[in-house]
């Protein structure tokens, strides 16, 4: 199994891009999540709108970052689990590989991941996108196509919040979900298990397997 897990929101309880673009670029970042919730921009212009203006240098945006993220509790447990039961846990993200690396390192972490990356400069930040495909389904680059090649056949577990998690979660075969994400599967009429920390996901994965089993 696979068990594809969001960062922002999910696996940490604060979403680190709008964390950060909130404490340097506040109207910029308030104007963009406006328009985000409006359907006036995508996802990817979002990030790159709140980002463009912040001109710190790399070093000081995760060190702000590593002291004020939080970890939700029970991800170790979680990880040792997976290891136990044979299940490959990946951290799939919106937000940016090399802000991400510091705070999983931070709190003893080390995860696959496949996100995006920021280039930090005097110019602002630029987004490095990564390749997704092009979704028919939400008509957008979603996670979907790239949790399922992730999986290779394997059955897949989804951990989300938020809106980039939306046709992912939908894709998959066992669902854990709060906030937005858990909204949307519950008016879509998907099931799913709610989480407010990593042992709720932990629980949920082992009585998945046992009964699978």
């Amino acid at each position: 199994m696979l068990l594809a897990i969001d960062f922002d929101g999910t696996l940490c309880e604060q979403d680190t891009v709008d964390w950060f673009s909130a404490h340097y670029a506040p109207e910029v970042f308030a104007d963009a999540d406006r328009r985000l919730a409006a359907g006036e921009i995508d996802l990817d212009t979002c990030l790159q709108l709140q980002v463009a203006p912040i001109r710190v240098p790399e070093s000081e945006l995760v060190a702000f970052l590593v002291e004020t993220v939080r970890i939700r509790p029970g991800a170790d447990e979680l990880v040792a689990f997976c290891s136990e039961r044979g299940v490959e846990p990946v951290l799939v993200s919106s937000g940016f590989e090399n802000l991400m690396r510091p705070i999983l390192a931070a709190n003893g972490l080390d995860l696959p991941i496949s996100a995006h990356a920021v280039d930090c400069g005097p110019e602002g930040m630029r987004v490095r996108f990564r390749g997704r495909a092009h979704c028919d389904l939400c008509g957008t680059a979603c996670k979907r196509a790239e949790v399922r090649a992730l999986a290779a056949g394997r059955p897949i577990a989804y951990v989300g919040d938020g809106i980039s998690d939306l046709c992912a979660a939908e894709d998959a075969d066992l669902r854990f979900a709060r906030h937005t994400l858990a909204r949307h599967l519950t008016a879509e009429g998907h099931a799913f298990i709610p989480f407010e920390d990593m042992h709720d996901v932990r629980r949920g994965l082992a009585a998945a397997l046992d009964g699978a089993a």
